[in-house]
């Protein structure tokens, strides 16, 4: 009974003391509570400010002289933050993140070793000191764009991306060079943003990396350095972290562990809560970036490859002028597909780094023009302007599926009502050819997806939202795109752009929130403002315009008439003269419009020469033979055909379109030359001028005489007789010969006239000479 009441009592104190704990508990956590509060409250106007940032982008890959434009940028950015920081006076370093933009399956790899080695150094100099330098990847890095993202203080990317493999830029069948291993030890060593050891290791195969822990801590080496560390230190663990023979490559998540990744950050809001930096700041001001010369271009109307090619001209020449801000306005339904993917190409073979391209839709971009619009580096729109693919490609959609045997693709969707109410076939072999080489070609240029520039021409591709779980990276693409990509299954497939029964049609606000477009303005100055530029609009020069007047049909049919007629008035008439030099300003105009024209190249300059020279042996060497003609003959024409258009063999309707109008050039000027040679063999000898130049043919009573004469002649004596050409022999001519004028045939080469001629055979009134010796 004792001890009940004992275990009773027990049982009770401890509950007293619980409920005493509990209360206490309470009581001084809210006296805690109230402290914190009350200093937030008094103070609130003390907390520091978010530090200074600004965001620069390093498009990779980097070619020879693009580190330069990046440079450029980089200093403008340090000196406009050191100037706002000094202002404010709160004593801390601004932050300059180098977001690295390594899209697609290459992950940046194709960089230059020299230029990314010269931005290195530019970053890890004392240039640079004034501000931190961080680098952010905000997708995987392999190739050499490496070399500049561990010469920043600080690494940030995602956990799964993967960043190494700086090896990839390098040739597979050969080693190392020791000048990029030495240049990696030497960035890694000034920096120590990341170990000297694993940066070599991402570099070289030929090097092992072995991670030792020690009583110094967790140290990376290579398998040469260990011994030496094992004599000064007491090791603990080690272990093979890149065996030899292997690359060096790790998540974002392990450059965590090993401590060169500062934070794990999968878009711009992660990047600036790390840095505590705000969000705006990661924005970039494209009016600071650098110097802008601008200059617009504007493409409207049907895309053909004449309006191609003046495009081109225009483009080269301002980019030879120092245009670093390149325009293309946009106001067109497409046009020809192969035009259209030649200006996009060349638009998207520009360095980003060291020109800025900026597509601007006011009206409308759709088809081949849309894609042209997608190569370039920005978007820019009017709200309401629309982007996608144009209505005759359409209608060869809706057509598709009863006019063509092809098996089925899992990418194209249905729902289309057949109509035949156009061609299909041939439009159709040119979106085939055209996705060919948007899916081969143009898509690596640029940070768009295939897919999505061909669903601009194809109305059966289907685009869906996916995004990355682990970056957080969206794209837009079709489910044959997703499930090509290498790391595929990280990528969770969204909502659909448009409906699967309606065509890709995007006004300007809906391709914002895509994130297709870069930024909508309502005018031409909304767009100047936007970059801070004071656009200069690109037209044709004199020289420019002389060209595409020389290159027209009709002044080409022209220029062709007169080189020919100006040949056969040269044939016609002794000595070099009018007609000469007439066919050869004639022909150098011709070719040299076509040329600067982009037709004309220099294969179609040798054949057309080496055409006339055979010509030239057929009708002067060897007459008769009739094969050196023929074959000259031909690689004239041919050559003035290929000269007049830009293909060799037409594979589309509009290169048929284009080839017909070339050969009716060609035929025009031969039908234009045979009716003035009538005309000239009849006139010629009577006109004012130029019957002193020609021969006028006998008297019918005087070629009877002559007729007869030539009968009964008998020249045998004058054989071995030296005598002199009064004429040009081309072959035949008249020479004296004896104190006799005969008309003569020269042997073999033409002979000038006042030439020394011997005979060397005599038939009746056929009298051969040669030059006397």
């Amino acid at each position: 009974m004792n001890k009940s009441n004992a275990l009773i009592a027990a049982r009770a104190s401890w509950r007293c003391l619980a409920l005493f704990a509990l209360v206490a508990a309470t009581f001084s956590s809210g006296v805690c509570q109230a402290l914190e509060a009350a200093p937030a409250a008094d103070g609130a106007a003390n907390l520091p400010q978010p530090g200074l940032a600004a965001m620069v982008e390093v498009k990779l890959p980097l070619g020879s002289g693009g580190e330069a434009p990046l440079k450029q940028m980089i200093t403008r950015a340090r000196d406009r933050l050191v100037a706002e920081s000094r202002q404010r006076g709160d004593g801390r370093r601004p932050i300059l993140v180098l977001r690295f933009d390594a899209p697609g399956e290459s992950a940046g790899a194709g960089s230059q070793f020299e230029t990314v080695f010269s931005l290195a150094r530019f970053l890890e100099s004392r240039d640079m000191a004034d501000v931190k330098t961080v680098a952010w990847l905000p997708d995987s890095l392999r190739g050499h764009g490496l070399l500049a993202a561990i010469a920043c203080e600080e690494i940030i990317m995602p956990a799964d991306a993967r960043i190494g493999d700086a090896a990839a830029d390098e040739p597979a069948d050969q080693a190392i060079s020791s000048t990029v291993v030495e240049a990696y030890r030497e960035i890694a060593d000034a920096k120590r943003t990341i170990p000297v050891a694993l940066a070599i290791g991402m570099t070289d195969p030929a090097v092992e990396v072995i991670q030792i822990e020690s009583d110094e801590g967790v140290r990376f080496l290579l398998r040469e350095e260990v011994e030496a560390f094992r004599s000064d230190n007491e090791v603990i663990s080690e272990r093979t972290l890149i065996p030899a023979g292997s690359i060096g490559e790790f998540t974002g998540r392990e450059g965590r562990q090993f401590g060169f990744v500062k934070y794990l950050a999968a878009d711009k809001a992660d990047v600036a809560k790390a840095l505590s930096i705000p969000l705006e700041s990661l924005e970039i001001d494209q009016s600071l970036i650098a110097d802008w010369k601008a200059v617009m271009i504007t493409v409207r109307g049907e895309i053909t490859p004449d309006e191609v090619s003046q495009a081109s001209t225009l483009l080269t020449t301002h980019l030879d002028g120092g245009a670093n801000w390149i325009g293309v306005r946009i106001d067109s339904v497409g046009g020809d597909l192969d035009a259209c993917l030649t200006l996009a190409n060349q638009l998207a073979e520009l360095d980003a780094n060291a020109v800025r391209t900026v597509a601007y839709v006011p009206v409308e971009a759709k088809g081949g023009a849309a894609i042209v619009a997608l190569a370039c580096d920005q978007l820019v729109m009017a709200p309401d302007a629309t982007i996608g693919i144009a209505p005759d490609l359409a209608e060869a959609g809706r057509n598709d599926d009863n006019n063509r045997n092809l098996p089925p693709n899992p990418r194209r969707r249905r729902g289309f009502q057949p109509r035949d109410e156009i061609d299909v076939k041939g439009l159709r072999a040119a979106v085939a050819s055209a996705e060919v080489s948007l899916r081969s070609s143009l898509a690596g240029k640029t940070n768009r997806s295939w897919s999505l520039l061909d669903a601009m021409i194809d109305p059966q591709v289907e685009l869906f939202q996916y995004r990355n779980k682990n970056t957080g990276v969206t794209r837009w693409m079709s489910v044959e795109e997703a499930g090509e990509l290498r790391d595929g299954a990280n990528w969770t497939q969204g909502p659909a752009l448009h409906a699967g029964n309606e065509l890709l049609q995007l006004r300007g606000t809906d391709a914002l929130d895509a994130g297709i477009a870069f930024q909508t303005v309502d005018n031409f100055e909304q767009l100047e403002r936007l970059y801070g530029v004071d656009v200069q609009h690109a037209e044709l020069n004199w020289a420019m315009k002389l060209v595409r007047a020389l290159a027209s049909p009709g002044l080409a049919t022209f220029l062709l008439m007169l080189g020919l007629v100006g040949m056969y008035i040269e044939m016609k008439t002794p000595g070099v003269g009018v007609g000469g030099v007439v066919a050869a300003i004639a022909f150098l105009l011709f070719f040299w419009s076509k040329s600067l024209e982009g037709t004309a190249t220099s294969l179609e300059i040798v054949m057309f020469v080496g055409g006339i020279v055979l010509l030239l042996l057929e009708i002067f060497v060897v007459p008769g033979m009739g094969i050196f003609g023929l074959a000259g003959g031909l690689m004239v024409i041919f050559s003035l055909i290929l000269a007049s258009q830009t293909f060799t063999f037409p594979t589309s309707g509009a290169e048929m379109d284009e080839m017909r109008r070339s050969m009716s050039i060609v035929i025009g000027a031969g039908l234009g030359v045979i009716g003035l040679a009538v005309a000239l063999r009849r006139f010629l000898p009577k006109a004012p001028i130029f019957n002193r130049l020609v021969l006028e043919p006998p008297a019918p009573e005087e070629r009877i005489t002559l007729s007869h004469r030539e009968a009964i002649a008998d020249y045998s004596h004058l054989i071995g007789v030296v005598g002199e050409a009064m004429t040009d022999l081309r072959p035949g001519g008249r020479a004296l010969v004896g104190g006799q004028l005969v008309d003569v045939i020269a042997e073999g080469i033409p002979l000038d006239r006042g030439t020394r001629v011997v005979v060397i055979a005599a038939h009746a009134n056929r009298v051969l000479v040669r030059a006397a010796t």
